[in-house]
């Protein structure tokens, strides 16, 4: 009996150390396109293709709920849980300004006309095109938004459909995050 112990703790430590070697910062996913939001022209793609992106190790995956395709929690060092959406719509979904000033008001701000959303937008490419980064901030109760509104072009170059990417939490952390955001968004990309 004792030397099955001995042998048990032999390949456990075995297992230990090698299982514990430095990982790659970044972890990839693949989900399939949740079909029942999307236009009729897309269920007919070939090959049903799916999204994919690279997310931090410091993400925690969490189930999805209502319409989100993906769900993350970012802990802070603060003790602060900042949450992350991926959430994919037919056509616009509304549109930039509908977007960006549903977001304002989830932070007590004024709605805006267009002109200066698209002022205070960052424009970004990626592998599924060009897209909007939009930063918005509540001094006053500390709150803040980072979000991505990502068209998809079909062949005609008419908007399909849309990706929107959303990140809440206070001004401080969500500053400490806007470049794990950004990198987050360029990642996204359709794969067959």
């Amino acid at each position: 009996m004792k030397l099955y112990r001995s042998i048990f703790l032999y390949i456990v430590l075995i297992l230990f150390q090698f299982g514990c070697q430095p990982e790659s910062n970044i972890k990839v996913y693949k989900i399939k396109k949740n079909t029942s939001f999307l236009s009729q022209t897309n269920t007919d793609k070939p090959n049903n293709p799916q999204l994919n992106w690279a997310a931090p190790n410091a993400w925690i995956e969490k189930k999805p709920k209502d319409f989100r395709l993906a769900s993350y929690d970012i802990p802070s060092s603060n003790g602060e849980v900042i949450d992350v959406s991926i959430i994919i719509f037919p056509g616009d979904a509304g549109g930039i300004e509908q977007n960006v000033n549903r977001w304002r008001r989830q932070i007590n701000l004024e709605s805006q006309n267009i002109e200066p959303i698209l002022k205070n937008a960052y424009k970004q490419s990626s592998m599924l095109g060009e897209y909007f980064i939009f930063y918005l901030e509540n001094k006053t109760t500390n709150q803040s938004i980072i979000a991505a509104i990502i068209p998809y072009l079909d062949d005609e170059q008419t908007i399909s459909e849309t990706i929107f990417i959303k990140m809440n939490g206070s001004i401080h952390v969500l500053q400490e995050l806007k470049y794990e955001f950004e990198l987050f968004c360029k990642s996204m990309h359709w794969l067959q």
